[in-house]
């Protein structure tokens, strides 16, 4: 299990256009997968709805904060929590 702590683009350059959202959850993903991570869980917080989107696109399911493993580092700020399985 692995954890992404916070990734934040700017609000400039957030559109596909830029692509520059994807690059480092892209290197993350890769990083994980090249290193058999059996998945990637993150937090965010429920007035993030663009960021909601995009993890949803690019494969992240949400899941429970009592479903998390014991060993995710919640931070108080996070209330919605996502899972990527490999």
């Amino acid at each position: 299990m692995s954890a992404l702590r916070k990734i934040f683009v700017h609000p400039d350059f957030r559109s596909k256009e830029h692509g520059v959202s994807s690059l480092p959850l892209g290197t993350a993903l890769d990083w994980a997968s090249l290193n058999l991570t059996e998945s990637i869980y993150l937090g965010t917080t429920t007035e993030f709805l663009a960021a909601h989107r995009f993890y949803e696109k690019n494969g992240f399911s949400e899941v429970y904060k009592n479903s998390l493993p014991e060993s995710f580092p919640v931070m108080s700020v996070d209330t919605k929590f996502y899972v990527i399985a490999f």
